[in-house]
């Protein structure tokens, strides 16, 4: 609480007259300067440091200059004053006994109600917030201190939130989780026509709210959502402090979960999709709107997390994994005709941006083919319509910039190899037609 130095007047030249206190961890990192003090030559008692909030295993205090210059230096004494008894380390060890206690009650008794009837989980939004808000008020009205709230918020997180997503992130008898077959629900709401919209938009709300609250991840337009960010945490200057919200952050076992159930679901989505539209001819443009209406539902649901959209691409992978090989065969081929078509589009409207603005959503889907089987017959087909592109249309910069943006989709390198060929031809011919010129110029000067 206190630290003080004791000087006296009389010690005249003796008497220090400028201190610097540092602190440090160890003695070979005391570099962090606390404070400065000038003192007068009428002190006798000068207090260094006061109301400390950390902990410092070493201080040191440099007297940086003495009164009427003087060498040597003369202190009478150090006097120290610790932190205030307190009964806070015993309260507060059972204080976070008795919530672990209760949490891990409430979580056992939710999870049950959850695993008899899936549709319980709509409710389990509304049962987090009232009880996160619980905990809230208790620790703004009564708990002393941030570290305090940090203790309450890291018990209630461990004993309730992380058993709950744990519970309906895990597969059920029949193989799905209660997040998994929620989820499924709602990407099938999506698909129904416009009708019954206040009771679907009830349902989506409720359905949004909830990967938000479990996993801590909803995204800046759930604002319903906000309150639960602040959770038993105090804060200072925009700066979270403390509380559940933080150790759920520094913690990515909820958030794994729950995204390695969107992927299940992706994964099962795109697998009907697949043995339902694998021999359609416009499968490409139909594998397409897919992607894209899965991808507005990865961010309607978890907002720009990076986990979510990795788990969408592992979810489309594990499906195309699944395909026999002819039907990859078959893919493989649709895809890069349609690329081809795609492409061409461009190359004929390379003008105007409008267009060019369509590069990143139709390559999107397709990168997901990189690291699979699949690639290679992908890059079979692809390198074929690329050379008739070629031959007809000659070179474009969109080509190089298309081979760029879905490189990694080809494992044997073969249309950035047809493209650094073909630029190497093009260079070979420029100097070529160089050196034709500078061989006529000659013989035009041999002949005057």
């Amino acid at each position: 609480r206190e630290l003080s130095m004791l000087v006296a007047s009389e010690d005249s030249s003796y008497m220090p007259s400028r201190v610097v206190v540092l602190g440090g961890d160890s003695p070979a990192t005391i570099r962090t300067e606390l404070n400065a003090v000038t003192i007068l030559p009428s002190d006798s008692r000068v207090i260094l440091l006061e109301n400390m909030t950390r902990f410092w295993p070493i201080i040191q205090i440099r007297v940086k200059r003495c009164q009427q210059g003087g060498i040597d230096t003369r202190v009478r004494g150090i006097e120290v004053l610790g932190p205030k008894p307190t009964l806070w380390p015993i309260f507060k060890e059972q204080l976070c006994r008795r919530t672990f206690l209760s949490c891990t009650a409430r979580a056992h008794a939710w999870s049950q109600e959850i695993c008899r009837d899936r549709g319980r989980l709509l409710q389990l939004f509304g049962r987090l917030n009232g009880a996160l808000q619980h905990e809230q008020g208790f620790a703004s009205r009564f708990l002393p201190d941030d570290e305090a709230a940090r203790a309450l918020g890291r018990t209630f997180w461990e004993a309730l939130v992380n058993p709950l997503v744990q519970s309906i992130t895990s597969p059920g008898p029949d193989g799905v989780s209660p997040l998994g077959w929620l989820l499924s629900e709602y990407l099938e709401s999506v698909e129904l026509p416009r009708r019954a919209t206040g009771r679907r938009a009830t349902f989506g709300s409720c359905v949004r709210r909830l990967p938000a609250v479990a996993g801590q991840c909803a995204g800046p337009a759930h604002g319903a959502t906000l309150s639960l960010r602040l959770t038993l945490g105090r804060w200072e200057g925009g700066e979270e402090q403390g509380g559940a919200g933080q150790d759920c952050k520094g913690s990515p076992r909820g958030l794994w979960g729950i995204s390695q159930c969107w992927r299940g679901v992706v994964q099962q989505q795109v697998q009907r999709f697949l043995e339902a539209a694998g021999q359609a001819p416009d499968l490409a443009e139909r594998y397409c709107r897919l992607y894209q209406r899965l991808r507005g539902a990865t961010e309607e649901l978890f907002g720009q997390q990076a986990a979510f959209v990795l788990a969408l691409g592992q979810g489309f992978a594990g499906a195309l994994l699944q395909l026999s090989f002819l039907t990859a065969l078959h893919v493989s081929e649709q895809f890069a005709r349609y690329l081809d078509v795609q492409i061409q589009e461009l190359r004929r409207a390379a003008g105007s941006t409008g267009p060019l603005e369509r590069l990143q959503q139709f390559l999107e889907p397709f990168v997901v083919f990189s690291g699979l089987e699949l690639a290679h017959t992908f890059e079979h087909f692809y390198r074929h319509y690329l050379g008739d592109r070629l031959l007809t249309q000659g070179p474009s910069w969109l080509e190089g910039g298309i081979v760029e943006q879905i490189g990694l989709c080809f494992p044997s390198r073969f249309p950035q190899d047809m493209l650094s060929n073909l630029a190497e031809s093009e260079e070979l011919q420029r100097q070529f037609c160089l050196f034709q010129l500078q061989e006529q110029d000659k013989r035009l000067l041999e002949l005057d």
